[in-house]
C-alpha cells in the first residue's frame, strides 16, 4: 500500500491532511546532510575516560539516609551495582566516620500484585532513639547470595541467612548476630532491641526429617488425629526464637515460637504472638515489660492469632484469634482486646454473643483492625462465615466440569480484570467498629457501599462507592459517590454524585472534600448538611485544576497541603501558590501572598514531622520551590497566619531532595544533585545557613568524562513555546560535530538537575552516552487532542532543526530513543520523516484499532480508556473517529520506514500487549525493512531483571553506535540469533 492509493473510507480527508502536515512541517526536515563524527575525549580532559558498560556494577548509590533524633549523626547505606555494600555511620560535627560491611541487597523486585497494597518491610538500619546504637541487617555476601542462587533448588534451611549488626557510636564497637530475620526498636525511649530468629539449622547427623521452626505445616492437632477423625489438616506457619537485648550491656531474654512481634514506642511492653509446633496449647499472645520479670499471658490456645494493633497513645491492643473454634471444620474469628496493665485480654466482640451482629457473619481476619486516635473505637471486618469443604472421599467421586470464563456484556469489568479482583473479591468485608465505652458493634459498610473508613478521631466515617460507575472505567474514568457515614449507628447520607477521582475525609470528621470537573473545590459540612463551592469566589485567572493538563478527560487539581487544628482550613495549591480556605467559603487567602505566581515559583509545603496530623497555623512552615522558567530549586518559610510573603532559606540551580529533620534538634539533612554534580547528603541547620557535604560519594565522578545539562526554550511547528533539556558531552567544542541522541516522553525539562547514575536499564543512560561523545536532546511535547504521533512530530522536528542550525550536530549521525508511550511516538514519526539514521521504539503501540480493545494484562484493564481519554488523547470511540485510529497508527504506513528500527518487547509485558511488537516487526519484515525486536523471555513492561538490562544496554548502544558513529556491526545485527542457538549462542 502506498500513500497515494489508500485503500479505506474518507481517504481524501487522510491525505490532505498530511499533505497540511508535511508543509508544516517542510522547513524543519529539509536540507539535512554532511557527516561528522566526535570522539568521546575530543576536547576534554585526557586523564579522564569514557564510561562503559563495565563500570556500571562498581557505580555506588546511596540508599536510605537518616539523621539521629539527636541531630549528630547521619547514617546511609552505599550499594555498588553488584557487589557488597556498607553501612556508612557518619558524624555532622567531625569527621568521624564508621563502617561496616552489610553484604548484597539485590534490586527489589516489583510486587507480586500491582493493583494490591505494598508488602511491609522491617527495617534495614536505625538509630536507637538516644542515638547511643545503630542496628541494622547483614545480607549474606555477594559471592555466597550467587552461589546459592546457582544452586536454585537448595532447601531453605541450607540458604545462607542474614545477621544483625549493633553499632555502638561512642567506640565504633560492632557486635554480630548471626541467623537474624528482622530486628524492631521502640520509636521514642528504651535501649532496648527485639530481633526475630531464624529457624535451627536441621541435623542431618541425627537424620532429623521433620520441617523446622518458621515453615508451614499441619498442625499438631492434626497431625496427631490424622485423618481417621474426618477432621482435615490444618496448616499453620510455626514461630522461630525471639530475642530481646538490653543494648546497654549486651544481656538479652529469649522467647521460644515467636511468629510476629512489637515494641511499644516507650519500650513498655515487648507485645508478642506464638505459634508452637511442639505445644500448641502454648500459642497466644503476650507481653513482658523490658527489664522486668513481668511477662503475661494475655490470651493462649492453640489457634490462630492476628491483625493486631494498637491505639495512638498504646494503651490498648486489638487482635483477631478463632481459638474458640479452631477445631471446627470452618473456624471463624473474634476479636480481642487488652488494656496496658492488665492481666489478661478479653473478649470484646464475637458473632453471637453482640447484640446487632448480622446473623450468618463473624469477625473476619482478610480485613485490617484500627483504632480512632482516642482508643475508644476500634475498627474490624466481618465476612459471611464460611461453609465446611468436603473431603475428597466424602460423598460421590467429583464430576468433571468444563473450564472456561463468560465474557458478559454486561459485566461491571472484562473478565481479565474480574480475575484479577477475584480474591478482593472473594476476600471482601464489611467494616464494622465497636464502641469499647458502650460495648457496642456498628455495622457500617455493605454490599450497596462497600468502602468505608473511620475519621482519626473517630466522630465520622466516610464512604465513597464507585459501583454504579464500574464499567466507565473502561472508557472514561473513575466516578464516585461520596457518603457521611455515622459510627454511632451506621445511617449513611450521599453528599456528593459522581465525583471523579472520588474525596476525603478532613481529618477532624467534620467535612467531606472534593474535586469535581470544572476545576473547583467543595467541601460538604456534614453537621449543618450543606455543600459549598469554596473557590468559585476567587478570581478566574486562578486556575486550581492543572493548567497543563492536555488529554482529554477531567483535569486532575494540584492537590491540598493540608489541614489546620479542628478543621479550622483547608490549605489548597494552584499552580504556584497556597491558599487558605475556611469550609463556609469565606476568608479565601494566599497564605503565600501571591509570591510564587509574581516570579513563577511553585511553592509546596514539605512536612519534616512524619506524625503531624494538623497544620500549627502559628509555626513556620517549609515550602519547597521550583522556579517555573529556570527549573532552579530551593525552600522557602512561610505560615499560615500573618502577612508576610515567604522568606527565601535556599535557591539554587540544582535538585534538592529527601529532607529530613531531626527528632530531637534543629538540624536537617538533605541531597543536592545536578545532572554533573552527585546527589551526595548535605547537613544544615533549619534556615539551609551554611550546608555541609556529608557524603563524598560524588568523589566517584573525578575519573571519568561526564557532561553538562542546560535547559532550552524553543517552539513547535505551530509556534507554541517548548522547552528541552540539552546535554553536552564534557570538553564540548562548538566547531566540532556530533552524534545526536533524542530522548523523548511527554514532558521532560523538570528533570533538568536530576543526575543520571551509570547504570543499565530499558532506555538510555544519558550519563554512558554524554560521556561518550554524544549530544543528547530531550524535549518537550505539547498534545491537542486526536493526533497525538503528529504533534510530537511537530515539537521534535524543530527541536532538532534548532539544533542543527547551530552547528555542531552532525545532521547524518541523528538517533531517536524512547519506551512506552516514547516508543510509540517513535515508530509513527519514523512513518513520517528520515531525518533519524537509527532509531529505537520501546513496547510501542503499533495498530490503535487492534490495541484499542486489547487488555492491560497487569490490571486486566481494557485498553479503550487510555485511547479515549487519556495518554493516546483520540477523544473519541473507534466508531466515533475510525479515521483517527488507522491515521495515528504506525502499521498502516509502515512502507514509509526507511530508518533502521531497534524495537524491545516483552512476552510479559502487562501494560502495551506485545503482538503490538510483533505486528511492527512483521509488518517491516514483509517489507524487507531494517529492523530488530528483542524480547526477553519472562520480562514485563521495563526490563527487571539486572542480566537482562545489562545486556539490553549493550545491544542498544551497539546498535546505536554502528549507524550514528560508524563502528562495526555486532553479529547479532549482521547474523541474528536463531531460535535453536539461543540458548548457546553468544552473539
Amino acid at each position: 500500500m502506498n500513500r497515494t492509493a489508500v485503500n479505506f473510507p474518507h481517504e481524501r480527508a487522510v491525505q490532505q491532511s498530511k499533505l497540511a502536515l508535511a508543509c508544516a512541517l517542510f522547513a524543519c526536515v529539509a536540507l539535512f546532510g554532511g557527516f561528522g563524527l566526535a570522539g568521546a575525549s575530543e576536547g576534554a580532559d585526557l586523564t579522564k575516560r569514557a564510561i562503559t558498560h563495565d563500570d556500571y556494577d562498581s557505580w555506588i548509590r546511596i540508599q536510605g539516609p537518616q539523621i539521629s533524633p539527636d541531630g549528630q549523626w547521619v547514617l546511609y547505606r552505599a550499594v555498588p551495582g553488584e557487589g557488597d555494600g556498607e553501612l556508612v555511620v557518619r558524624s555532622l560535627d567531625s569527621d568521624r566516620e564508621l563502617r561496616h560491611s552489610i553484604g548484597y541487597a539485590p534490586p527489589r523486585r516489583p510486587t507480586p500484585n500491582p493493583g494490591g497494597p505494598p508488602p511491609s518491610r522491617s527495617p534495614v538500619a536505625g538509630f536507637s532513639p538516644d542515638s547511643r546504637f545503630v542496628v541494622f541487617m547483614i545480607n549474606p555476601s555477594y559471592e555466597a547470595a550467587k552461589k546459592a542462587d546457582k544452586k536454585g533448588k537448595g532447601k531453605k534451611a541450607d540458604k545462607p541467612t542474614k545477621s544483625l549488626g549493633i553499632l555502638r557510636l561512642s567506640d565504633g564497637h560492632v557486635d554480630t548476630l548471626e541467623r537474624v530475620k528482622s530486628f524492631k526498636l521502640p520509636k521514642e525511649a528504651g535501649a532496648w532491641v527485639a530481633y526475630l530468629k531464624e529457624a535451627e539449622k536441621k541435623d542431618k547427623a541425627k537424620g532429623k526429617k521433620e520441617k523446622s521452626e518458621g515453615s508451614e505445616s499441619k498442625s499438631a492437632s492434626a497431625s496427631k488425629e490424622g485423618s481417621s477423625d474426618g477432621k482435615k489438616d490444618k496448616k499453620k506457619t510455626f514461630g522461630t526464637q525471639l530475642a530481646l537485648r538490653n543494648l546497654d550491656d549486651g544481656g538479652e531474654k529469649s522467647f521460644d515460637s515467636v511468629t510476629s512481634y512489637r515494641l511499644t514506642k516507650k519500650s513498655n511492653w515487648l507485645l508478642y504472638v506464638v505459634s508452637s509446633k511442639e505445644k500448641p496449647k502454648s500459642d497466644g499472645v503476650y507481653a513482658h515489660a523490658p527489664g522486668k520479670s513481668d511477662t503475661r499471658t494475655l490470651m493462649a490456645g492453640e489457634g490462630n492469632y492476628k491483625r493486631w494493633a494498637m491505639d495512638k497513645e498504646e494503651t490498648r491492643l486489638a487482635f483477631l484469634s478463632d481459638r474458640d473454634s479452631y477445631d471446627a471444620d470452618a473456624p471463624h474469628f473474634k476479636l480481642f482486646g487488652w488494656k496496658a496493665g492488665e492481666e489478661q485480654a478479653k473478649l470484646w466482640v464475637s458473632h453471637d454473643t453482640i447484640s446487632g451482629f448480622p446473623q450468618g457473619m463473624a469477625v473476619s481476619d482478610k480485613s485490617s483492625v484500627s483504632f480512632s486516635d482516642d482508643g475508644s473505637i476500634v475498627m474490624f471486618g466481618i465476612k459471611q462465615i464460611p461453609q465446611p469443604e468436603k473431603d475428597e472421599d466424602e460423598g460421590e467421586e467429583k464430576e468433571e466440569r468444563a473450564k472456561f470464563d463468560l465474557w458478559h456484556w454486561n459485566d461491571p469489568y472484562p473478565q481479565p480484570q474480574q480475575l484479577r479482583l477475584a480474591n478482593r473479591y472473594k476476600n471482601q468485608t464489611w467494616e464494622s467498629v465497636y464502641h469499647l465505652n458502650e460495648g457496642r458493634f456498628v455495622q457500617l459498610a455493605d454490599e450497596e457501599v462497600p468502602d468505608v473508613r473511620l475519621s482519626d478521631d473517630g466522630s465520622m466515617a466516610f464512604a465513597r462507592n464507585n459501583q454504579p460507575y464500574r464499567q466507565l472505567i473502561a472508557f472514561d474514568g473513575s466516578y464516585f459517590d461520596l457518603y457521611a457515614v455515622d459510627p454511632k449507628n451506621g445511617s449513611r447520607r450521599i453528599v456528593a454524585e459522581r465525583v471523579p477521582r472520588s474525596g476525603s475525609l478532613s481529618p477532624g470528621g467534620k467535612y467531606v472534600f472534593w474535586f469535581d470537573e470544572e476545576g473547583d473545590w467543595h467541601i460538604h459540612d456534614i453537621a449543618a448538611e450543606k455543600t459549598r463551592n469554596i473557590t468559585a469566589s476567587v478570581d478566574d485567572e486562578i486556575r486550581f485544576e492543572r493548567e497543563d493538563w492536555d488529554t482529554p478527560s477531567t483535569p486532575a487539581a494540584y492537590g491540598v497541603a493540608g489541614w489546620t487544628h479542628d478543621d479550622a482550613s483547608v490549605l489548597i495549591y494552584d499552580r504556584f501558590d497556597i491558599w487558605e480556605f475556611r469550609p463556609d467559603g469565606s476568608g479565601a487567602r494566599r497564605i503565600t501572598e501571591g509570591f510564587g505566581r509574581e516570579n513563577s515559583i511553585s511553592l509546596r509545603y514539605r512536612r519534616l514531622d512524619p506524625d503531624e496530623d494538623f497544620i500549627d497555623p502559628a509555626k513556620p512552615m517549609l515550602l519547597s520551590a521550583t522556579n517555573a522558567d529556570t527549573i532552579a530549586s530551593g525552600f522557602y518559610r512561610d505560615q499560615v497566619s500573618g502577612n508576610q510573603r515567604p522568606q527565601k532559606l535556599i535557591m539554587d540551580d540544582k535538585g534538592f531532595g529527601s529532607v529530613q529533620k531531626a527528632k530531637n534538634a534543629d538540624r536537617l539533612v538533605f541531597t543536592r544533585m545536578a545532572f554533573d554534580e552527585y546527589p551526595d547528603i548535605w547537613t544544615s541547620g533549619l534556615d539551609f545557613d551554611a550546608p555541609k557535604k556529608v557524603s563524598k560519594l560524588g568523589t566517584q565522578m573525578d575519573s571519568f568524562l561526564w557532561g553538562k545539562s542546560e535547559l532550552r526554550d524553543f517552539y513547535s511547528a505551530d509556534g507554541f513555546p517548548l522547552k528541552g533539556i540539552l546535554i553536552k558531552p564534557e570538553g564540548f567544542d562548538p566547531s566540532k560535530k556530533y552524534p545526536l541522541m533524542v530522548y523523548i516522553y511527554e514532558t521532560l525539562h523538570n528533570n533538568l538537575h536530576r543526575f543520571r547514575a551509570p547504570g543499565p536499564g530499558t532506555s538510555i543512560n544519558p550519563s554512558y552516552y554524554a560521556s561518550n561523545g554524544y549530544v543528547i536532546w530531550m524535549p518537550d511535547i505539547e498534545y491537542g487532542t486526536g493526533y497525538p504521533g503528529r504533534d510530537a512530530l511537530k515539537c521534535v522536528l524543530p527541536g532538532v532543526q534548532m539544533l542543527v542550525q547551530e552547528g555542531y550536530i552532525d545532521r547524518d549521525a541523528i538517533g531517536i530513543q524512547g519506551h512506552s508511550w516514547g516508543g510509540y511516538q517513535i515508530a509513527y514519526m519514523v512513518t513520517q520523516t528520515d531525518i533519524f539514521a537509527a532509531a529505537e521504539a520501546g513496547a510501542p503501540v503499533s495498530n490503535m484499532v487492534s490495541a484499542y480493545g486489547g487488555i492491560r494484562w497487569s490490571t486486566g484493564m481494557v485498553r479503550q480508556f487510555q485511547y479515549e481519554r487519556t495518554q493516546s488523547r483520540l477523544g473519541k470511540s473507534l466508531w466515533d473517529v475510525p479515521m483517527r485510529y488507522l491515521e495515528n497508527s504506525p502499521i498502516f504506513w509502515a512502507d514509509k520506514i526507511n530508518t533502521p528500527l531497534l524495537i524491545l518487547h516483552n512476552d510479559e509485558d502487562g501494560a502495551v500487549p506485545w503482538y503490538q511488537g510483533i505486528e511492527l516487526i512483521m509488518a517491516l519484515r514483509r517489507l524487507e525493512r531494517e529492523a530488530y525486536m528483542f524480547n526477553y523471555n519472562g520480562e514485563a513492561h521495563g526490563l527487571r531483571q539486572r542480566v537482562n538490562q545489562k545486556d539490553w544496554t549493550r545491544r542498544m548502544a551497539e546498535f546505536f553506535d554502528h549507524h550514528l558513529k560508524g563502528a562495526p556491526a555486532p553479529d547479532w545485527m549482521s547474523e541474528g540469533i536463531p531460535g535453536w542457538e539461543k540458548e548457546t549462542s553468544d552473539r
